[in-house]
């Protein structure tokens, strides 16, 4: 008779783990559907919108396929401004997932809701190595000339970089707590902050050049540099999403990630490259862009709960929707003037994430 009542309560137990599982993956499918949906709404917007002409998703479809069709010749005015805007909302789109991603690897591993690529000093390395370039024509002892079009890209990814690996050398050596990667972060941060100002006071001329470029912007932004934008954030959004369930585990901590069977310093050296790779590839052609790492994999998680295998589609939908968004108000709010993306972001993202936290702060357990 007990022997029976145990494996009832075996088979009830498995039953409800079982549901669970399914409810997370219905949960999970519809959240990404649903977000794609939404993601691809504010894409056609963005072709539809701009300072210049608003067209109806028939006229930009239109017009797109008659500018393919030309492969960029005699186009009319509205396809001119079709074939500007397409690059600059794929733009948009691909840095906005790939900082929201990166986001949600840094906290993750780190095991620290405050850490964005600002408090890993990738941000402030990548900017001082690309005012360099754009300020003093640095040429890396020659190796990259000053002149070619990828040389302030090349030099903000090189930097950021170097940035990260001197945190994560530092981290290292006093102990790979979160205490010591935040700490390091900062100390490298404010090195590189303090570099980029007095490159910037002595720069003169270019000075304006530079101080741009910190604050972001896409309106610059070309078809090749779009695509060079394109394949890191798809390749590692998707490396990334597939170690979902590592992540996880990881939040666990190291000694129950061990049982498990996860090698918990290579996993996090790994997953720490990738998402520095992918930050550096995203700031790299368009300038530095804040708090787009920091508050969407809270927003995310403050909304879903911890899963990353809903965290990670969740941030991808919500980081793409924001940076499109913020990028078509750029050019709508001061007609005639276009704002800085970065600047745009904090003032939508701040107020938001603000009064999400107020009402909601007191049930979210990071």
């Amino acid at each position: 008779m007990i022997s029976d009542n145990i494996f009832r309560f075996k088979q009830l137990i498995t039953k409800k783990n079982n549901s669970y599982i399914k409810k997370k993956k219905r949960r999970s499918t519809f959240v990404f559907v649903i977000g794609l949906v939404f993601l691809f709404t504010i894409f056609v917007v963005s072709l539809c919108i701009g300072s210049s002409v608003i067209l109806s998703p028939i006229d930009v479809l239109s017009n797109l396929l008659s500018a393919m069709e030309k492969n960029g010749e005699d186009m009319t005015t509205i396809e001119v401004a079709i074939n500007l805007r397409l690059p600059r909302a794929l733009s948009a789109m691909g840095v906005g997932i790939g900082l929201s991603v990166a986001g949600v690897a840094y906290q993750a591993i780190i095991r620290n809701p405050l850490v964005d690529s600002y408090i890993l000093g990738v941000s402030s390395g990548a900017g001082t190595f690309a005012i360099g370039s754009i300020a003093y024509g640095f040429t890396f002892f020659g190796l990259i000339s000053s002149n070619s079009p990828f040389a302030v890209a090349i030099f903000a990814i090189i930097g950021g970089l170097l940035a990260f690996f001197l945190t994560i050398i530092l981290a290292q050596r006093s102990g790979s707590t979160t205490t010591s990667y935040v700490l390091s972060g900062v100390i490298v941060g404010l090195v590189f902050s303090t570099i980029q100002t007095i490159m910037i006071i002595f720069a003169r001329d270019e000075a304006l050049n530079a101080v741009l470029w910190l604050f972001g912007s896409f309106a610059q932004v070309t078809k090749l540099e779009t695509i060079c934008i394109l394949i890191p954030v798809v390749i590692l959004t998707t490396v990334i999403m597939c170690f979902s369930k590592e992540l996880n585990l990881v939040l666990l901590g190291e000694r129950e990630s061990q049982q498990m069977g996860l090698n918990v310093k290579r996993f996090n050296t790994v997953i720490l490259i990738f998402a520095s790779v992918l930050t550096s590839f995203c700031i790299a052609f368009v300038g530095i862009v804040g708090l787009v790492g920091l508050i969407i994999p809270h927003f995310c998680r403050m909304l879903f709960g911890g899963d990353h295998r809903i965290v990670i589609p969740a941030s991808i939908v919500f980081g793409g929707s924001l940076m499109m968004i913020s990028d078509l108000l750029t050019t709508m709010i001061i007609p005639g003037l276009e704002l800085p993306v970065g600047a745009i972001t904090i003032l939508i993202g701040a107020p938001v994430f603000a009064c999400l936290l107020f009402k909601r702060g007191k049930f979210y357990n990071g």
